[in-house]
């Protein structure tokens, strides 16, 4: 069948544009990796729907959102082949090569939509490759899809939002959290007020986190922590780390980090789309106009893949998304294009400006977790700061070089886990801006596919 959209992702910016390119009537093929739509935010909000009703528990408002917005999507006439894996996007965005059940498919549709979402950014620290550790979002996934909680006494570690909101949602659901470290000091809050005004464009998202904020206050709260180390031999033992002019240490079993948010950009890069540096928080996302459109025609970025915004500027930037593609297909009237189209980018640009708030608070603390001496970096091929510092006293001035000499970046993840941390010994040490060092290379498959897989690759029509 020849698609005329295909939408890589089923969070909430692929929901949202797969329903309306089927309300304009054109035909949709959804992809995404998970057993169920619903993505990061609304990860199997069908299954913990079920939960409440059973236990007698209220949804919160966002959830009950997404449990509406998924209902949408499942009786909608729009296909979506779910456990499906993009493993390549041809330059240009011409082709998309996917498994499914084990077997291979090539497709050609006339527009995409990639809404991929976000990665939690990987910051390593002393002890992070430790048993028991893993990240915040690791947490919400085993209590999302099937309602477990870390076993032990659990510290959680880092900033963000989403760290907040995982340890409201692991204490509510008995978990045993002994400590909330957050990088984050007054001063990041000081820096923050200069964009008050623009956050009272969505009071809504103002008010949401200054009551998750509240909520998650305690005296087992330590703020502007640094100089963190993980400690334990074969288990997580304990944290150690730095708040004022005193060093503490927290006894514990379970250490949750989150470090923020960085755009997913596997895909757009596979297609070649111009990217650009974001020198305040410190990732590549792609470029982007008004109609979300990338610098590849009919390519087009929805949600945190595109930007960090949230799940509700997600959701429109999906919407968007589909909005030139339908006029090029003449599915709807230029006047719908501009009536519609201009609303969206409205709201869209309201939850830009308040998004600059939190950001402000929450700006990534590279510059106090630098990876240093013996600290993996590269966890795939067991590469330490020590050895990447090596590796650029030996000559190599970039990614490329380095992956020569050191071998940094040549794991399954291909530099997933370790490209970002890799780029800020670089820029130290070869006194560069982290943005002017060159990006990891990204090659197909990026997903694991077996030789038979790939030589029975089939082209559908």
């Amino acid at each position: 069948m020849s698609w005329d959209v295909v939408v890589i992702g089923a969070g909430p910016a692929g929901l949202a544009a797969a329903l309306q390119a089927g309300e304009f009537g054109l035909s949709v093929l959804v992809l995404d990796e998970q057993p169920a739509p619903g993505g990061q935010r609304f990860r199997a909000i069908e299954a913990f729907e079920q939960r409440c009703l059973v236990n007698q528990a209220h949804l919160s408002n966002e959830d009950n959102h997404g449990a509406t917005l998924t209902r949408a999507f499942r009786r909608s006439d729009i296909t979506c082949l779910s456990q499906a894996s993009v493993w390549d996007v041809s330059p240009g965005g011409r082709q998309i090569s996917y498994l499914h059940q084990g077997r291979s498919y090539s497709i050609r549709p006339k527009a995409i939509i990639v809404a991929t979402g976000a990665i939690e950014r990987p910051t390593p620290i002393p002890g992070w490759t430790l048993p028991g550790v893993m990240t915040a979002g690791a947490a919400q996934i085993l209590l999302r899809t099937s309602g477990r909680i870390p076993e032990g006494r659990i510290v959680l570690l880092g900033c963000g939002p989403l760290l907040l909101l995982a340890a409201q949602q692991l204490r509510d659901a008995g978990a045993n959290v002994v400590a909330l470290l957050q990088t984050t000091s007054l001063a990041d809050f000081a820096r923050a007020s200069l964009h008050l005004p623009s956050a009272m464009w969505a009071p809504k998202l103002l008010l949401d986190g200054l009551k998750l904020f509240a909520r998650t206050a305690s005296n087992r709260t330590v703020s502007s922590v640094r100089g963190v180390k993980i400690l334990g031999e074969n288990q997580v033992r304990s944290v150690e780390y730095v708040a004022g002019s005193q060093s503490e240490t927290f006894d514990c079993d379970v250490v949750l980090l989150h470090f923020g948010l960085i755009p997913n950009i596997q895909i757009p890069r596979l297609a070649g789309a111009e990217l650009k540096w974001d020198d305040e928080l410190k990732f590549w996302q792609p470029v982007t106009d008004d109609w979300q459109e990338s610098s590849i025609e009919n390519l087009m970025i929805a949600g945190d893949s595109g930007g960090i915004l949230g799940a509700e500027a997600a959701e429109i930037s999906g919407k968007l998304a589909v909005l030139k593609i339908a006029r090029r297909l003449d599915a709807i009237s230029e006047s719908t294009l501009e009536k519609i189209g201009r609303n969206l980018q409205r709201e869209r640009h309201r939850y830009a400006m308040a998004r600059a708030f939190m950001d402000a608070i929450y700006r990534p603390p590279l510059d106090r977790f630098l990876p240093i001496a013996d600290t993996v970096v590269c966890r795939c091929e067991e590469v330490t700061a020590k050895m990447i510092e090596a590796g650029v006293a030996n000559g190599a001035d970039g990614t490329r070089r380095l992956k020569a000499r050191v071998r940094a970046g040549m794991g399954p993840c291909r530099g997933q886990m370790c490209s970002m941390a890799t780029a800020a010994i670089l820029s130290k040490k070869l006194g560069i801006g982290a943005g002017d060092i060159e990006l990891a290379t990204v090659r197909p498959p990026i997903r694991p596919l077996t030789i038979g897989q790939l030589a029975e690759n089939a082209l559908e029509d």
